[in-house]
């Protein structure tokens, strides 16, 4: 695989990590289904684990304000992508006015299905106080 390549493809996952987000805060769930692996596996910083549909049933009970990342680091294999990083967010979770201000710290795998990113796989750790 040569060096045009890699940089295309994380040029790529890139894209398809910061649509995710943009997909969250737009409450766009067809952009969101649309990046999301039917074998998704989602485990939450609180332990929650969702497959694709209870974790798309689960979008529109939080809304999101903003979703920073920063310190990502990522990682190319042959049609699989693995990002790390820390994770900054403003959210109202359902029933609740006060915004919460979640941090954490974050993994994401994508794997690359012809030319387009999907997510197969994301867990986050709360990040310590």
């Amino acid at each position: 695989m040569g060096e045009s390549y890699l940089l295309q493809d994380e040029t790529g996952v890139l894209y398809a990590h910061l649509s995710r987000a943009k997909a969250l805060i737009e409450q766009d769930m067809v952009a969101l289904a649309g990046l999301s692996a039917q074998t998704l596996r989602y485990v939450h910083a609180t332990g929650r684990v969702d497959n694709r549909d209870s974790y798309l049933c689960f979008v529109p009970s939080v809304k999101y304000i903003s979703i920073e990342t920063n310190d990502r680091n990522i990682t190319l294999t042959r049609g699989a992508a693995i990002i790390s990083g820390v994770m900054s967010m403003c959210i109202h979770k359902q029933g609740n006015d006060a915004p919460i201000y979640p941090k954490s710290f974050f993994i994401e795998v994508w794997k690359q299905y012809e030319k387009d990113w999907k997510l197969l796989f994301f867990q986050s750790t709360v990040f310590p106080n």
